[in-house]
This record gives C-alpha cells, structure tokens and sequence, in this order.
C-alpha cells in the first residue's frame, strides 16, 4: 500500500549544528506538531499552549511584544515534519514526534530557513511572520520590542548543495518592552517603587522616624 507522506529531499531544507553539541546530553527537545502543521528542518519553531510543535510563532503560541511571563522558546528543527523519523505513515514505526535543538543552548547552527537578504555579523535575528512563518529574519526592531533568536555570525554562505544557508550563534531574548509607562510588571511582582502609594507610605514612616 502507498504512504501519504512525500518527505522532501535532503538537501532542500537543513539544519547542520556547525559547533556546541559536545555530549549526549546536549539541550534538545521532542514533541508532537501540531495538528496541520508542516516545519521544514532547520525551521525555527515554539510550543503553543498544548505543548505542540508550530512552525514560528503560530496559533496558541503568546506573541505578544508587551512585558508578560510568558514567551516563545525557540527551537530549531532537527527534522522536518513530513520526515519519517518524525511522523508515522503507512509500514513506518516512527513515533511520530519531532525534535529541535533549543536556542537558549549556546550553538552555532546554518539554516537554510530564512528570509532572503543581507545578514552581516552580529545582526540580531527574530521570528519571521505571515508567508515566511517557521523561517528567521533581520530583527528590524529595537532589541527589547521583539523575540530576538539568534545572533549572525558568518552571514549568508553556499553550502555544499548550492543551497542559501545562513549561519548564527543561537540565543534566547524576548521582548520586554511595553507601551505602558512605567513599565507594567504585573500584580504578582510590583514594587514599592512603582507604586505612589507605598512611596508615600515609605516617606511618611521616615518622617517619624527620624522625629
């Protein structure tokens, strides 16, 4: 009986770890895509709110750039969605889970998901949206209003199947920013300093005191 699955070639989409995994034991993770999801190796990914797999920042993943205790882990993968180590199909025994090395795991990776342009070293790389969703882009914004990903380290190269690849050390900052002045840290971590009354309160206590 015919598969379902038509796994893409090799070459087409890739991910090569060019330095950082010395052990077994190196940061990874593995978990089920999500429903109607297609990642290609070497795209960056994130976990929705089910703890699945998504190419970039898809549905159910917080993507917001305003301050929240909540962000998007990314993960680059290590195969692709359709591949037969990740997905099952028919006469195939995989388990059907994808894996992904995580960024906040210090390698330098070369990917051939990104969206075409000049990548010059130590250009900060984020989530590409919409059409390029799963792929990494310029970080265009300030460094705190966007989840920045990875750091370019020798810009955009050839490999050696005269595929586009660009390589960077993979790092983890998300955005802190918030259109909120001053900046709002919730009602689980305020300070006394952000808030008048506790600073009055502070003031008055060591007007007595000091009486």
């Amino acid at each position: 009986m015919a598969g379902n699955i038509v796994p893409g070639q090799m070459f087409d989409h890739s991910l090569t770890e060019l330095s950082g995994r010395a052990t077994m034991h190196a940061l990874d993770y593995s978990a089920v895509p999500a429903d109607d999801e297609e990642v290609y190796e070497g795209s960056v990914m994130t976990l929705d709110s089910n703890g699945q797999y998504v190419g970039g920042m898809g549905a159910g993943v917080a993507n917001t750039q305003l301050y929240q205790h909540n962000a998007p882990m990314a993960i680059f993968a290590i195969q692709g969605t359709n591949e037969f180590d990740a997905n099952s199909d028919v006469g195939n025994m995989s388990g059907g889970v994808q894996s992904g090395i995580v960024a906040s795991g210090g390698y330098e990776v070369q990917t051939t998901e990104f969206v075409a342009g000049t990548y010059n070293p130590n250009d900060l790389l984020t989530f590409a949206t919409g059409d390029n969703r799963g792929d990494v882009a310029i970080a265009s914004d300030n460094y705190s209003d966007c989840h920045v990903c990875g750091v370019v380290s020798r810009g955009v190269e050839t490999n050696a199947y005269s595929q586009s690849v660009v390589s960077f050390w993979t790092v983890f900052c998300p955005a802190i920013n918030s259109s909120q002045t001053p900046l709002d840290y919730s009602s689980s971590s305020q300070s006394s300093a952000s808030s008048p009354s506790s600073a009055s309160t502070l003031s008055s206590s060591s007007t007595e005191n000091s009486s």
